[in-house]
């Protein structure tokens, strides 16, 4: 029994290093993918995109990608630290709400040698925010709970909302409900695809002048509700992407060649779909 117990026990450990060698090449992957500016090509947004639809990992390890490649660029040691096995990713993602250059030697080594609480601990003292991930966790198929920090203004605001809209229902709001009718508020007035279905402007019949012109919201809004504010970048293989941030009106004729702001010759990109296209070009 000993022997096979010694046996098991070799083998886990050598997939355990194997699994935290293959985390470094990973990330080391990933950074160099989006250095190359490979996502946009691929249709994908980002680290975070790739990662969760491609790769299928589970958003919390998409997000550790994501937050460790992004802070590398500023702390390269950060990768060094994980290719070379001396911090886990884990570990790593937790201390990219405070490390910088100048500190990260010390973080490096708090990360290292610290327990996970503990390690939490050090890095709250500095940063608060960073002891509470937001996100909205489903509890049935119509409620869910969010959590969030928030700073003692928005504490505030939130506050003054809750005696705004009990004043207005007639009875004491809860901040939930507070949450909601702000949302719902909001939305209406700045989303533009909401925007654009309540807009009645058309379009006066007038010819778009030649040159670089603000585009009027006869042309923007049109535009808008056909594409559903949403990039339509589609790859080769038929995939539209699903980029809803970061959107720009892009003109398929170029202004500087005499393209026009009509309805026709404006598209909806993304950052990184709108870099590609005119890189292509």
């Amino acid at each position: 029994m000993k022997d096979i117990a010694q046996t098991l026990n070799e083998k886990a450990k050598n997939l355990a290093a194997d699994y935290l060698r293959t985390e470094g090449e990973l990330l080391l992957l990933l950074i160099e993918m989006r250095r190359q500016r490979v996502f946009p090509v691929l249709n994908y947004s980002g680290i975070f995109d790739y990662c969760e639809r491609a790769l299928k990992l589970s958003r919390a390890q998409a997000y550790y990608f994501k937050s460790v490649a992004e802070k590398s660029e500023e702390v390269p040691e950060i990768k060094e630290a994980v290719l070379q096995g001396e911090l886990t990713l884990s570990q790593a993602r937790r201390i990219v709400p405070v490390v910088t250059k100048a500190n990260h030697e010390q973080w490096i080594k708090k990360a290292k040698t610290l327990p996970q609480k503990d390690l939490e601990r050090e890095v709250t003292a500095i940063n608060p925010k960073a002891k509470v991930k937001e996100k909205i966790r489903p509890l049935s198929l119509k409620v869910s709970e969010l959590r969030a920090v928030v700073d003692r203004e928005t504490e505030e605001n939130l506050r003054a909302l809750q005696d705004l809209l009990s004043q207005k229902l007639g009875k004491a709001a809860t901040v939930a409900d507070v949450i909601a009718w702000a949302a719902k508020v909001t939305r209406q007035k700045f989303d533009p695809v909401k925007r654009a279905e309540r807009s009645r402007s058309v379009s006066l019949g007038k010819s778009p002048k030649m040159g670089r012109h603000p585009i009027p919201l006869s042309v923007k809004h049109p535009v808008v509700k056909r594409d559903d504010w949403r990039c339509t970048y589609v790859s080769e293989d038929g995939r539209r992407c699903e980029e809803k941030r970061w959107l720009a009106l892009h003109h398929v004729r170029e202004v500087a060649r005499g393209g026009l702001n009509t309805v026709d010759n404006l598209r909806i990109l993304c950052r990184s779909h709108h870099k590609l296209v005119h890189a292509s070009s």
